[in-house]
């Protein structure tokens, strides 16, 4: 079974549209796992949100997702962006984005949001953080989201080791507990403003990451349109 890994969607339609193909073209794949802010900054939450449906996937929420949907306090995210997101999604978009769990488990691989201790809140950037969630974890692999920044986590001799997640090379996965982050599709924080995303194969126990070029303009031109600010429009470009 081949899983295309996702997370930090974030309304990017185009980003969305070209990782998908992408997959496609490198092998395809049997299920989409969503490791959640599918919604929140880009231009077409529910366009984004019915494509992802489309896929029948397996999706936790996102702090985002939350904050769309009424269930968590904006107070800490771009006002215009999360009230603009809320008023262009369905009934049926907020249903389905309010009930996707916290934490989602499928063979070896744990998913989640954030972390395991904070699953829409804690980012996983030190040691610390890291340590928080391997206390907890169950299974060998964690996938995490909300930095948008691609990784992969050893657990070793409880040094909680941070190394790149090299683009377009096969990992083994081993048999030792690992986080790892995929990246963001809809708004990449690594310097690199093109869509991250992960392959998975349960049979080799392995796990890849690519990324791919798409019309950025027409999101940018999309979020000028509809009047998103314009720190989230530019910010596109660098990927940060």
């Amino acid at each position: 079974m081949r899983a295309l890994v996702l997370s930090d969607i974030h309304s990017n339609l185009e980003a969305l549209l070209q990782v998908f193909e992408d997959a496609e073209i490198r092998g395809g794949f049997d299920e989409v796992w969503c490791l959640g802010d599918t919604v929140g900054y880009g231009p077409d939450p529910g366009k984004c949100v019915d494509l992802l449906q489309g896929y029948n996937p397996i999706c936790v929420v996102g702090n985002h997702d939350l904050a769309a949907t009424g269930k968590l306090s904006t107070d800490n995210f771009n006002p215009h962006a999360a009230q603009w997101t809320a008023t262009q999604l369905s009934s049926d978009h907020a249903r389905f984005l309010s009930s996707l769990p916290e934490v989602a488990q499928r063979g070896d691989f744990t998913l989640v949001h954030g972390s395991l201790r904070l699953p829409v809140e804690e980012y996983i950037l030190s040691k610390e953080s890291a340590w928080g969630t391997f206390a907890v974890l169950e299974s060998l692999y964690c996938l995490v989201g909300h930095s948008h920044i691609p990784f992969i986590n050893l657990e070793g001799d409880s040094e909680y080791e941070f190394q790149p997640f090299p683009e377009d090379e096969v990992v083994d996965l081993g048999q030792e507990r690992l986080i790892i982050n995929p990246g963001g599709v809809g708004q990449p924080r690594d310097g690199d403003p093109r869509p991250s995303y992960a392959l998975v194969d349960d049979v080799k126990n392995t796990i890849e990451r690519h990324s791919v070029s798409y019309d950025l303009g027409k999101t940018q031109e999309k979020m000028r349109t509809v009047g998103l600010p314009e720190p989230l429009i530019s910010r596109l470009n660098l990927g940060r």
